[in-house]
């Protein structure tokens, strides 16, 4: 399936904005292992627009609910042609950190790039973020991978013609934000260093990230008045 070809019938107009901070090597080709992370999650479409807008290879592998995956059988066709979906369960059993953990560290060695989206709980409001989970920075810390913030706009309602925004900014450095020295100092898995470390990081990213949020909010919404037409679009996919 084409998703460009999806998005131009249902008349989505995507925008790529701030592609000259994607990683690439010394000859100018994308690179691989980094983690995209995109925020704000609103809708269904959002992982889709990475996958539209930004290049074919390196590929994108993200973790996915297995049991929502699995809930339709519109869910179950478009996951598995898709691909790179990693089904995992949405229980919050500890012992399950780990596993999580060398999954991601294995999509990011095998040359892929590693798509989390981390806001947890609640809606926010419209150009806020909602709270970070702290998935992102362990896999972070415990890799090393750079952290590439993906920002959304117009991604909160679906509908004819509606213009989404994607917002490439550019790279993070995840041991620096997490105030760690280098690689060979990280702190011990598990260890209330790492904890420490994993919530320096969490808030630095969103402190780097809340401008653009709201900006690029800003910039997607449409003007006042304007017609949407084919609003059902919002829940297509639930």
């Amino acid at each position: 399936m084409s998703w460009r070809l999806l998005a131009g019938l249902l008349r989505v107009r995507l925008v790529l904005e701030g592609a000259e901070h994607l990683p690439r090597d010394e000859q100018g080709r994308p690179r691989c292992g980094w983690i995209a992370a995109v925020v704000p999650h609103r809708t269904w479409i959002d992982p889709f627009v990475p996958w539209i807008l930004l290049p074919a290879r390196p590929r994108f592998a993200f973790f996915g609910d297995a049991r929502v995956m699995a809930r339709s059988p519109l869910r179950r066709f478009v996951v598995g042609r898709l691909g790179g979906v990693i089904p995992i369960s949405a229980s919050r059993d500890p012992r399950a950190i780990d596993v999580h953990i060398e999954a991601a560290k294995a999509v990011l060695d095998a040359g892929a790039v590693f798509m989390v989206m981390p806001e947890t709980g609640r809606a926010s409001a419209l150009g806020e973020l909602r709270r970070l989970g702290g998935g992102m920075a362990y896999i972070a810390l415990r890799t090393g991978a750079p952290i590439v913030p993906l920002v959304l706009g117009g991604n909160d309602e679906l509908y004819v013609g509606r213009r989404i925004v994607l917002r490439v900014l550019p790279p993070m450095d995840p041991l620096g934000m997490a105030g760690v020295a280098s690689r060979d100092r990280r702190p011990e898995p598990g260890s209330t260093a790492e904890r420490d470390a994993a919530h320096r990081l969490t808030s630095a990213f969103a402190e780097g990230v809340r401008s653009a949020v709201a900006d690029v909010d800003r910039s997607a919404q449409p003007p006042t008045g304007a017609r949407k037409r084919g609003r059902f679009l919002t829940k297509l996919f639930r």
